[in-house]
């Protein structure tokens, strides 16, 4: 069973030793069901709760957490923070423990059950995550079978990237065992992939070429949608505007009400 954690520092300098002079350890709990305990299991994919973070004792965080009613998670593995976005994942989550991926926003304090796992061809314990420079969340599996680096696009569209294929040495050639892939992240300018393989312990830089896509495909993993009963009506005429200008539905309609011309 895991908490997700939080520190907010008493002093915000960046200045080495800043962190030191201490600060608040907090966890994560949803407004509308504390101090329940709830379990991220019972969430539905694109699922949104309300968060509230509560401070708990730094030498007793586990205990504190669960008298807090904090949200449970199985094994919290991958983070990383993009667009305002914080991204991570429990690599055995989900009703067939073959792992979620979560998204909070800070700014409104909302948590997202971004994708979960429900066949080992798509997921199979997600790791270490990264989005990638046009907007998908790329994760590393570390699962018992030949392990994978697996694309999201924003839409919840999975595909396959890479598989280790590069066995575990030593062991048996007829039946060969496959570590994890580790660590994946993009070069400043985008144009080279770099990701490891645990064991025997190499490097890997890939330069693609990737594909590109528009800043709508960034946008739109950085942005949760409405529930539906909530969302603007668009006419067909005003999708095809704004597939046009490169634009969401919901960006379209919102210029829309503001009387913009868009043709």
């Amino acid at each position: 069973m895991s908490f997700l954690y939080r520190f907010i520092p008493e002093y915000r300098s960046k200045r080495p030793g800043a962190l030191q002079k201490g600060g608040r350890l907090q966890v994560m709990t949803l407004e509308e069901r504390s101090p329940s305990n709830f379990n991220l299991d019972l969430a539905e994919p694109r699922q949104r709760f309300g968060v509230v973070w509560r401070d708990v004792n730094p030498e007793e965080p586990h205990e504190d957490a669960e008298d807090l009613g904090a949200v449970r998670f199985n094994r919290l593995e991958g983070a990383f923070f993009k667009g305002g976005v914080f991204w991570f994942d429990d690599t055995a989550g989900g009703e067939k423990r073959l792992g979620q991926v979560c998204r909070y926003f800070p700014k409104s304090k909302k948590l997202e059950l971004f994708y979960e796992g429900t066949e080992a061809n798509k997921m199979e314990s997600p790791d270490n995550i990264t989005i990638t420079p046009w907007g998908d969340l790329w994760f590393c599996e570390d699962g018992d079978g030949q392990n994978r680096v697996m694309g999201i696009t924003p839409e919840g569209n999975v595909y396959k990237f890479a598989n280790n294929r590069v066995p575990v040495p030593g062991g048996d050639p007829n039946n060969p065992e496959f570590s994890e892939l580790a660590g994946p992240t993009f070069s400043p300018d985008g144009r080279t992939f770099f990701v490891n393989i645990q064991n025997p312990g190499i490097t890997y830089a890939i330069w693609g070429p990737f594909k590109r896509f528009s800043e709508r495909r960034q946008r739109q993993m950085a942005v949760a949608a409405p529930p539906k009963e909530l969302a603007p009506r668009v006419s067909g005429e005003l999708a095809e505007v704004a597939q046009r200008y490169g634009m969401s539905n919901l960006e379209a309609a919102a210029y829309d009400r503001l009387g913009a011309q868009l043709t």
